[in-house]
């Protein structure tokens, strides 16, 4: 379905987009406290403040779910409404990243993924074929395990800017209990 299609690309480009976020920003932005919402959440909740009700807020990685506008409840115009609302809420207004900015970020996610499994989380995946890396959860880590929030503390200087801190997820685990 075209609809389907759109909206996939648009979670991708939005991925793309909250991926390269903080590539240019400072580590303290990076790591920053639940008082300060991340782009992908404020993203989310101006979507949800437009109309998109339905809206779901990222996980723990940071990704925003994939929907469907029928997952949504909402149609297309409602949709790219909102969309035109919040945009400027987006890293780079909306536009994807640079490519070198992508390669930054894929070099950082690489380094972080070798730095996790050195510091004792088996199986933490490298990045795909985009350079991201895949949600930890989704190859059974728990990134509220004592072992797992020790590599994170130990690997933040490669921690890429879609990777909570400790205290990001921590804080989105309180208001997702069993999410993720």
């Amino acid at each position: 379905m075209i609809i389907d299609g759109v909206i996939r690309a648009l979670a991708g480009t939005v991925a793309l987009m909250l991926l390269a976020s903080a590539c240019g920003a400072s580590r303290a932005r990076h790591t920053a406290g639940p008082s300060q919402p991340s782009p992908a959440l404020a993203f989310s909740l101006c979507m949800r403040s437009h109309g998109v009700t339905a809206f779901p807020d990222p996980n723990g990685s940071g990704a925003i779910p994939k929907e469907t506008l029928q997952q949504l409840g909402v149609g297309t115009a409602g949709f790219h409404a909102a969309q035109s609302a919040c945009r400027h809420l987006l890293p780079n207004g909306g536009r994807p990243p640079s490519r070198a900015a992508q390669q930054r970020v894929a070099a950082l996610s690489l380094a972080f993924s070798r730095c996790m499994r050195a510091h004792g989380v088996p199986g933490f995946p490298d990045p795909d074929g985009t350079g991201r890396i895949p949600d930890p959860a989704s190859v059974g880590i728990d990134q509220g395990s004592p072992k797992f929030q020790a590599g994170n503390r130990a690997c933040a200087k490669d921690r890429p800017p879609y990777m909570p801190s400790n205290a990001a997820y921590d804080a989105w685990a309180r208001t997702h209990p069993g999410g993720s």
